[in-house]
């Protein structure tokens, strides 16, 4: 069947070529990666190999400060959005959250203008408020209920709606990968380096990561992350869970065969992180992503983690 529609997001999805293929998804929008060598890359989505992301992230920690990331860029954004406008498709842009980066506010300005030249067409701009897999899932949401027959003003409207209850939980090695790069709120009581002590968080309502709290060593992770699962997942048997992972493909391997034992859900997918969302979150980190409660200003949230914690 003919797409009436095309689904675009950016690189920051995290979405393979493998998954986009799977999942149906038309194009994604590249941003920018500079090296310490002073390249300026575009931030693409086509590598597969372990290899590459392994060595990746062994370059990144011997020097974080030689890495940086920009937003899509405009140019070459826009030729691929007209592309599709001049074949006479509408557009669903999923993007990261427009509060880690610019991509939104130049998508949006691009969609201005070339609407100008193509009145009849429709671009709707999705502001996620998520990185990584948060962005890709929902790309994925949006490929399926196009794929049910949903309008691109229905798919953008479940969307906005579903994006609040869209989840992350896992821990990562040091805060200060996503504090120097912005993308975290109220770093200050949870930053720097403690040899065993790994933070952990979810998404804030305003689309940054939250720290929650702390847990001492590695394999308490595993059950903090299981336990704040049950009490913020839903109906998790129909759902397809992502394990994003840097630098921790054994430990995000192990957390996926307990998820699929605990929730049985429909498949757990384990990714790699790409660098364009890499360099802002850092090596040593492994996450699931998932669809739950709504929410809130985290306060149950914290709550919840604050009881798992005494536990552990």
């Amino acid at each position: 069947m003919e797409k009436n529609y095309i689904i675009l997001t950016d690189s920051t999805s995290d979405l393979s070529p493998e998954l986009r293929s799977r999942f149906e998804i038309d194009d994604y929008l590249e941003g920018l990666i500079s090296t310490p060598e002073e390249e300026n890359l575009n931030a693409t989505l086509e590598a597969e190999d372990d290899a590459y992301f392994d060595d990746f992230y062994k370059k990144l920690k011997a020097n974080p400060k030689g890495y940086k990331t920009a937003a899509i860029g405009f140019g070459n954004s826009r030729d691929k959005i007209k592309k599709w406008l001049e074949a006479g498709k509408d557009i669903l842009i999923v993007l990261i959250s427009g509060g880690m980066s610019a991509s939104y506010k130049i998508c949006s300005q691009i969609s201005k203008e070339l609407l100008v030249d193509y009145p009849e067409r429709k671009i709707l701009i999705l502001d996620s408020r998520r990185y990584s897999l948060g962005v890709g899932m929902l790309a994925i949401k949006a490929s399926m209920y196009r794929k049910e027959g949903l309008t691109i003003e229905e798919n953008f409207k479940k969307l906005e709606d579903e994006k609040e209850c869209l989840h992350q939980m896992g821990p990562i090695d040091d805060l200060y990968y996503v504090a120097s790069k912005g993308r975290i709120s109220n770093a200050k009581a949870f930053f720097g380096t403690v040899f065993g002590i790994k933070p952990m968080g979810d998404f804030s309502p305003v689309g940054m990561v939250q720290p929650l709290g702390k847990v001492n060593g590695i394999e308490k992770t595993y059950k903090a992350t299981i336990e704040y699962m049950k009490k913020t997942i839903k109906n998790p048997h129909d759902q397809i869970i992502f394990v994003s992972q840097a630098l921790r493909r054994k430990e995000a391997i192990k957390l996926g065969e307990m998820i699929k034992a605990e929730f049985k859900p429909k498949d757990v997918i384990i990714t790699n992180i790409y660098p364009s969302s890499g360099i802002n979150c850092g090596p040593g980190l492994f996450v699931a992503f998932y669809f739950g409660t709504r929410i809130t200003d985290l306060s149950y949230e914290k709550s919840v983690f604050n009881e798992i914690s005494k536990n552990l």
